[in-house]
């Protein structure tokens, strides 16, 4: 046993080392298994889909940004849950609900009888104003929520401005104003085009959209023209609703996020309009277009 008290220093280093690397891969195992443990234990997701129906020109774009920002912020704060938002065209909206149906849909003036049956009934109105309620049920059942408004209005370049145009679509009845106004339309054609008609042509007066006051509003800022504005108060149809095809914490978080205060104010930032009992805009075209809003005959979304 001499060789033992002779080399024990380099046993016990040996010792020393075997014990290092049996506990490392100890160790390591345990670090192993606690992973595959938590892998194990991963976030089941909840997908919810979110269709966008427009049926209006107006801040098309503005209004799926808004929707989007909602839904990021709503992702943010509930783990596994996302948001596929998908803009449909309103032609094709038919044949796009034979082969699926979201979970929650925003939509215009024009479709909304396609869209009732698949809808559920809401058992809040927020602080929505009470004729847009009206406008959003059907037999006495609350479906749909208008969430963001706009407006028409007459613009025109000189008092002696002659030709009237008037963007038309398939869903929205802008003649319902200019019938009023004893006016006739000197051809039909698509918004942006009497936009044009009316950019170009400098003895026109044009009954446009809350997008052509964003848009005529930035060339009189610029100094680009000089046209003459003035909101209509009488008739609106340029209103987006929203509704759900089931109700659960997750859509219902969704509809809260959209009638918070918060929200409803950066409408501002879209140059859009809120559907509440407030009001968004101090002074300027857009106070004044709100107002008008505000006085405005609303449609019946379903008729």
């Amino acid at each position: 046993m001499k060789w033992i008290k002779k080399y024990w220093y380099k046993i016990l280093n040996i010792a020393l080392i075997v014990f290092v690397l049996i506990y490392s891969i100890t160790v390591a195992f345990k670090k192993v298994h606690e992973y595959k443990m938590y892998e194990e234990q991963e976030i089941e997701i909840e997908m919810y889909t979110i269709w966008h129906i427009e049926t209006f020109e107006g801040g098309g774009k503005a209004r799926i940004n808004y929707l989007k920002s909602i839904a990021r912020s709503i992702e943010k704060s509930n783990a596994g849950v996302l948001f596929v938002i998908r803009a449909i065209d309103a032609d094709k909206l038919a044949s796009e609900l034979t082969f699926d149906t979201p979970d929650i849909i925003s939509f215009g003036y024009g479709v909304g009888k396609t869209i009732l049956p698949i809808l559920k009934s809401q058992d809040t109105a927020y602080d929505i104003r009470d004729e847009l309620i009206e406008s959003g049920s059907f037999n006495r059942n609350l479906y749909a929520l208008p969430y963001i408004m706009s407006g028409y209005a007459m613009f025109t370049h000189s008092a002696e401005s002659t030709e009237f145009h008037c963007g038309q679509t398939n869903f929205t009845k802008p003649e319902i104003i200019y019938n009023t106004l004893n006016l006739s339309p000197i051809e039909t054609e698509a918004q942006y085009d009497a936009y044009k008609d009316f950019v170009y042509n400098k003895n026109v007066k044009l009954l446009g959209t809350g997008r052509d006051l964003y848009r005529v509003n930035n060339l009189n800022n610029i100094g680009r023209a000089n046209a003459q504005i003035t909101p209509i108060d009488t008739y609106t149809d340029l209103i987006q609703y929203i509704g759900t095809t089931k109700n659960d914490s997750i859509t219902k978080k969704y509809l809260n996020a959209i009638f918070s205060m918060e929200n409803q104010q950066a409408l501002v930032d879209y140059s859009l309009f809120s559907s509440l009992y407030i009001k968004i805009y101090q002074n300027g075209i857009y106070s004044d277009m709100e107002d008008a809003i505000m006085s405005a005959s609303i449609p019946r979304v379903f008729e």
